[in-house]
């Protein structure tokens, strides 16, 4: 049975992006909620990898506000072949989140943008993994994605045998005492009035990687140093 990161390399990511074409060409280029979002939190990153990019204009956006170096991955082809005709300075690749071929470190903000929930859940160690080697000490992650309270699946409406998948995704990465959640804001995927229920509700979260100040001094219980 194929993984549903294959049948989205394959054919549904290039789906997913024709269906929602529209929206990236009749976005305004100059506002984004991720991007307002880093701003409202006086970050300035130098290099940006944004995982499940589409065709890269939050990249360009990032890349005209903060003046970063911007790198995106995304599933469609498509998208990623009108990104690099849209945005020759963005670094465009196929890819996912699973196989980030970058050097370690190379980046100090990593984006995941509504891609998580359709993730393999047995890719989701080797996702954290990546995105931790890739990601400096003192760098950030920023999580879009749907937030629930407990974790479940619903079947994917677009394709047959495939399921969305609802958690706190922070938690990929902050059971790591060198990971702490410094901001979390919550939305909804349609509708306001509809926060209250789990299934609609959404969340904006930011990550802090201190790797370094994340382990206290030793201690010693009976004068028995471990």
């Amino acid at each position: 049975m194929l993984k549903q990161k294959d049948i989205f390399l394959t054919s549904e990511g290039d789906a997913w992006f024709e269906r929602n074409k529209n929206v990236y060409d009749t976005q305004n280029i100059d506002s984004d909620v991720l991007v307002d979002f880093i701003q409202k939190q006086e970050l300035s990153p130098k290099n940006v990898l944004e995982i499940g990019c589409a065709n890269g204009s939050r990249l360009s956006l990032i890349n005209k506000k903060f003046n970063s170096k911007c790198t995106g991955v995304d599933v469609s082809t498509k998208a990623i072949l009108e990104g690099k005709k849209k945005f020759s300075y963005i670094d465009l690749h196929v890819e996912s989140a699973d196989n980030l071929n970058f050097p370690d470190e190379s980046f100090d903000l990593v984006i995941i943008g509504f891609c998580l929930y359709l993730c393999d859940r047995k890719d989701l160690f080797t996702i954290a993994a990546q995105i931790d080697r890739v990601l400096c000490d003192g760098g950030y992650i920023l999580i879009q994605d749907f937030h629930s309270p407990v974790a479940y699946k619903n079947e994917y409406v677009h394709h047959k045998g495939l399921f969305s998948y609802k958690m706190d995704n922070s938690q990929m990465f902050t059971w790591n005492p060198a990971y702490t959640l410094f901001a979390l804001e919550l939305d909804t995927h349609t509708e306001k009035s509809l926060r209250i229920i789990p299934d609609e509700r959404v969340a904006i979260s930011l990550i802090h990687k201190d790797l370094e100040n994340a382990y206290s001094a030793s201690l010693s219980y009976n004068n028995i140093s471990k």
